[in-house]
């Protein structure tokens, strides 16, 4: 556990530094550009990296990531010979899991650090790309638990995080360049193909027809929710979705209510405020503010189907866009001393969510790593 809390407060130090350090271009009094000092964005996530690449298979789902690369042949050749790739859902990471073998390195923890490099490279340079208060963002990245994903799911929080990166891909609209690259990282994990109608329906303005109709059919799921469920269950019978739902269906209640109601806030701010905001979205918002209207929808419905582990990981390709959304809406919407309080409440709330989080909900999530020398359970 204390290392958790170690990179929040680093994370979250570094992170005031280098909005104290950014540089700001102004236009009547309005700030038009913001510079960040690089330098101090890696020493922020820095840690991170190394801790997520150095631990070893005592750290949630490490163990079975670590066991699969141990299966992996170290040659390309004697995979291709093999019949691993035969029916695998996870064609790409393979073959990258295998190149790494045979090229760079059989030790597992270089492959991790592999991984978790581009991860988070790809995060930070988004958030500094986009974000208004990146202090703020850095802030939600670790205060929200999003972080974790680079611990326990990191496959898929790869994707997450390189189509994160895609998103001047959706800004200047370039469909076919966007959908090679989902189609690619399908490979790695299937899930990224529900980026594809998500690159339609997020284009566009906020609370416009196309998130519209989502959110009237989360409506429907909630008012009709055993029907809703019987639905969903008849159109998932016979795919290969169904066989994950059924194995976790006794252990599986959903998404919890607080997850639920902690990555809706900026949707919800969004809304009360939709007026006041109306001629104040830049393009960025525009599709942040939608991906955060349909990334709650899709959570309740994981409650509503009770499927935390397959439909309710689907929405953090989506809700990853409230680390730019929930600051800028703060910055937009409040006056400056109304912002501050604004701002207090958020932090002391989002410190909250993540004792809770790792205290109750987690009851501790243990940290290994060999390379390190810790052992904490």
């Amino acid at each position: 556990m204390q290392v958790y809390y170690f990179l929040l407060v680093w994370t979250i130090g570094f992170g005031i530094m280098l909005n104290m350090a950014s540089q700001y271009s102004y236009n009547n009094g309005i700030v038009t550009e913001r510079k960040y000092n690089i330098f101090i964005l890696i020493v922020a996530f820095l840690p991170l990296i190394i801790f997520t690449g150095a631990r070893s298979n005592g750290v949630a789902d490490t163990a079975a990531y670590i066991g699969m690369f141990e299966s992996y042949p170290s040659m390309l050749n004697e995979l291709f010979l093999s019949d691993i790739l035969n029916d695998s859902r996870m064609k790409g990471f393979i073959v990258f899991s295998t190149f790494i073998k045979q090229y760079i390195s059989t030790d597992y923890n270089t492959w991790l650090f592999i991984i978790a490099i581009p991860t988070c490279v790809c995060i930070m340079m988004t958030l500094k790309k986009y974000s208004t208060n990146i202090a703020g963002s850095i802030f939600l990245f670790m205060a929200s638990c999003q972080f974790i994903w680079l611990f326990n799911g990191m496959r898929q929080y790869l994707v997450v995080a390189i189509l994160f990166a895609c998103t001047p891909m959706i800004l200047n609209k370039q469909p076919i360049p966007y959908f090679i690259i989902v189609l690619i990282l399908s490979t790695i994990h299937t899930s990224a193909i529900i980026m594809i109608p998500m690159y339609f329906i997020v284009s566009g303005e906020p609370w416009n027809k196309k998130t519209m109709i989502i959110v009237a059919i989360c409506i429907f799921a909630i008012v009709f929710a055993d029907s809703f469920l019987d639905i969903f269950n008849n159109a998932m019978e016979e795919t290969n979705f169904a066989t994950g739902l059924n194995a976790n269906k006794d252990t599986d209640n959903g998404t919890s209510l607080i997850r639920i109601f902690v990555e809706s806030i900026p949707t919800i701010i969004a809304f009360i405020w939709r007026g006041k905001l109306k001629d104040k979205y830049t393009p960025i918002m525009k599709i942040s503010v939608n991906m955060s209207i349909i990334s709650t929808c899709i959570y309740i419905i994981s409650k509503i189907v009770k499927s935390g582990i397959m439909v309710g990981r689907l929405p953090i390709y989506l809700s990853i866009y409230n680390l730019i959304l929930l600051p800028w809406l703060i910055d937009t919407i409040f006056e400056e001393k109304t912002k501050r309080l604004v701002y207090y409440i958020m932090i002391l709330c989002y410190l909250g969510f993540f004792y809770y989080q790792m205290e109750i909900t987690w009851r501790g999530l243990p940290y290994t790593s060999k390379i390190l020398n810790i052992y904490l359970q």
